[in-house]
């Protein structure tokens, strides 16, 4: 009996190594079975190579870059701006930073940012994309000191760090981006979405429901926000990704985690459909049987080779 269920078990592992890899390899991407095997490692055990103060926070505190740089780069390098999710309140910039690094191994010219984490007492909707936004401003002004090719560059965010990065690239399309320290907000040439927060409103009233379940996503909208849609419409309409992006925004690729129990798939599918309406290029990736920040899990992981490998080859298409 022992022996049958750990045949039936080890089928349905197979399977769904199968069903990720038949996604994966259909959206552009590729995974090695054999590294993914035996060669697991820590997501967060790379360091960058430098870092660099942009800006300071509303508290007076310096808000840094890091940067990984490519080896043996001739010349300006492509660029991808990088922004860490965790809710508005948790999480830093190199949280993924072996991911990092391997983009950087790749060519890539990676800046990840540090901006304002919400708390209790410091809702975060206005001054958190400001700071995304003068991010941005950053990297272009300072371009030829970093080897950024800002003709190049990507806007790459997870979580709410997407929300992040599609709104500072929208609002920079129409020419209304907010930066926190002034100056030009420059327009991507892509923006890539991890199981984006693209609406925070549905974040708010679409939260998993059950035992334990639900108050999580409630959290990080009402600690953004400093309360709920209804005490405060216009900080969720701001909030919300759809109020930003119409054409001529640069073009987004999502790639949703279809069993997301954090951020409900019927709503970043919906958000796409909606930025299409309005007139965004958006290619869909569905992830299926993965579940929120699938990618983290480990460096080298199937999600994790996956989801590198699917944006790297949207971003080859995009930043030619």
């Amino acid at each position: 009996m022992v022996t049958g269920f750990g045949a039936v078990s080890t089928i349905a592992n197979l399977a769904v190594v199968i069903v990720l890899l038949v996604a994966i390899t259909s959206a552009g991407g590729s995974v090695n079975l054999f590294t993914a095997t035996f060669g697991l490692s820590a997501i967060d055990s790379a360091s960058p190579d430098r870092k660099e103060v942009y800006d300071k926070s509303s508290s007076g505190d310096d808000l840094s870059v890091s940067i990984y740089e490519p080896e043996r780069a001739k010349g300006s390098a492509p660029t991808i701006m990088y922004v860490h999710g965790g809710g508005w309140i948790v999480g830093e910039p190199n949280a993924a930073s072996s991911e990092l690094r391997e983009l950087a191994d790749h060519g890539y010219l990676v800046v990840s940012v540090e901006y304002e984490l919400a708390t209790l007492d410091n809702a975060t909707w206005q001054s958190a994309p400001s700071q995304v936004a003068c991010a941005a401003s950053w990297i272009q002004t300072h371009a030829d000191t970093i080897g950024a090719d800002t003709d190049r560059l990507a806007f790459w965010g997870e979580s709410s760090g997407s929300n992040m990065v599609a709104n500072t690239a929208g609002a920079a399309a129409q020419g209304d981006a907010e930066s926190s320290c002034g100056g030009k907000v420059p327009v991507p040439a892509a923006v890539i979405a991890d199981y984006p927060a693209f609406d925070v409103t549905g974040l708010y009233e679409n939260a998993p429901t059950g035992p334990g379940a639900g108050s999580g996503t409630r959290l990080f909208a009402t600690r953004y926000t400093g309360g709920t849609p209804e005490e405060y419409p216009e900080r969720y309409a701001v909030a919300d990704s759809v109020t930003h992006l119409k054409a001529p925004a640069p073009p987004v690729l999502m790639m949703t985690a279809m069993r997301d129990d954090v951020i409900t798939p019927t709503d970043q599918l919906s958000w796409a459909e909606s930025a299409r309406r309005r007139g965004v290029d958006v290619t869909t990736v569905k992830v299926p049987l993965a579940n929120h920040a699938y990618p983290q899990k480990a460096k080298n992981s199937i999600g994790s080779q996956g989801h590198l490998s699917i944006a790297e080859a949207y971003l080859s298409e995009q930043l030619r």
